[in-house]
């Protein structure tokens, strides 16, 4: 199927809103007026083989470069040295010919001007074109408008997201104790972002693929997200009605950005593909320059998911603090009780003992000699009370871990956990 077919089959059949298949590249429009450039330029003896002829072996450019008004000036130029054999003639030049008359074999310089397409200009000669400058005005004004789509767009899923932020602060609110947790479904909200986090939907952190991912590759993540959610039931496991509206509002944000993230995608192919389509048939050759002078904002340029997963990040996701980014980086588990070193490394305190008894004087991550400079000042009292607070199952188990590690020291490694009551008695 041609690209033109599949790019009109395509706005139609992915229920995009109506006011965006209105701003889509007008791929027909300018397959239009590409044809009228090639006849032009045919009409003025420039076919595809001269062209491509003279632009090799530098008697010839295609000049575009964006003006003032932001709208692309394209100019083709030629060598005013060329031969008459080499200079393809022109009706123009036809028309000249006639009204200067040839007088003992030469004509009269005062009264004629000379033969060329156009006058020479820093060195240069212009050959009049009408076709490609509405071709290039077209494409760029679309561009513009899909710019400004985009913008519209971004601001209306910032400001969702800046709704969705403040009501996930409230359904996932920590509380003080265990026994008020069950007014709070901050523990679903973090099983339902670390699944998020970990599907990666719209962007790779590992070496190989790191990047922004395209529609296709988004949708599955986001599909799998999904699956994943709906295996664990989480979202039969909220306590608080306020989280079922706010997962739903969460999900339609997601389907948002994918839809526009597709819609991007498509346009841009429809771009690159006209702009190809133009150089075969022309041999003008602007594939390389065209992304440097076309105007946009961001259409052409970036991925409209970088900056709303930025935010959805800031405001969301970084709403329900992940237990990843509280870990000792020794045991793996929460740093608790935390020690800050002078390096201003942070490692839990059973960590830092064990390091202490054994004469370790380096931190393991930069080298510097702090650990046995710690001490129980060096306990970051503020991060305690964060912990408490929105880690409060997790702090209470490496306390009871902790413990026991400390009688195990105390006692031997033959203490046991479940020793039963003393019988001495």
């Amino acid at each position: 199927m041609k690209f033109g077919h599949a790019f009109k089959d395509a706005l139609q059949g992915e229920h995009y809103p109506q006011h965006w298949v209105e701003k889509a590249i007008p791929y027909r429009q300018l397959k239009k007026i590409l044809g009228k450039v090639r006849e032009e330029l045919i009409r003025n003896g420039y076919d595809p083989d001269t062209l491509q002829r003279l632009l090799e072996a530098h008697d010839a450019e295609y000049r575009l470069w964006a003006g003032d008004s932001q709208q692309l000036q394209p100019k083709l130029v030629v060598r005013p040295t060329l031969s008459a054999s080499a200079l393809p003639s022109t009706p123009q030049e036809s028309e000249d010919e006639a009204a200067c008359p040839i007088t003992d074999g030469q004509r009269d310089a005062e009264s004629c001007s000379p033969v060329t397409p156009k006058d020479a200009e820093d060195g240069w000669v212009k050959i009049p074109l009408n076709s490609d400058s509405k071709f290039f005005d077209v494409l760029q004004t679309d561009v513009t408008n899909l710019d400004s789509l985009q913008n519209q767009e971004q601001k209306s899923m910032n400001d969702n997201i800046a709704v969705l932020g403040t009501e996930i602060s409230e359904v996932a609110k920590p509380q003080k104790g265990l026994i008020r947790l069950s007014k709070s479904d901050l523990y679903r909200w973090r099983e339902i972002f670390e699944l998020y986090l970990a599907a990666q939907v719209f962007f790779s952190t590992n070496e190989a693929s790191g990047g922004g991912r395209n529609s296709e590759k988004a949708q599955k993540q986001l599909v799998w997200f999904q699956e994943e959610v709906t295996k664990r039931q989480l979202p039969h496991k909220f306590k608080l009605e306020a989280s079922t509206a706010a997962y739903s509002r969460f999900l339609t944000l997601n389907a948002t950005l994918l839809q526009n993230l597709q819609f991007q995608e498509l346009n841009q192919t429809a771009v690159t593909k006209i702009i190809k389509k133009f150089d075969k048939q022309t041999s003008l050759g602007i594939k390389s320059e065209f992304p440097k002078v076309i105007h946009s904002s961001s259409f052409i340029a970036e991925n409209i998911a970088k900056n709303i997963c930025a935010q959805l990040s800031s405001e969301v996701l970084g709403r329900v603090p992940q237990i990843l980014d509280y870990t000792c980086t020794i045991c793996l588990a929460i740093c608790w009780l935390p020690i800050r070193l002078d390096c201003s490394h942070i490692f839990c305190i059973r960590c830092m003992i064990k390091m202490q008894n054994r004469n370790k004087e380096t931190c393991p991550l930069c080298r510097a000699k702090t650990v046995l400079l710690a001490t129980e000042e060096h306990i970051d009292m503020d991060l305690v009370r964060f912990l408490e607070r929105w880690f409060p199952k997790e702090t209470k188990e490496k306390q009871k871990y902790n413990e026991i590690e400390r009688r195990k020291e105390l006692l031997g490694e033959h203490y046991a956990e479940n020793t039963g009551p003393c019988t001495m008695m």
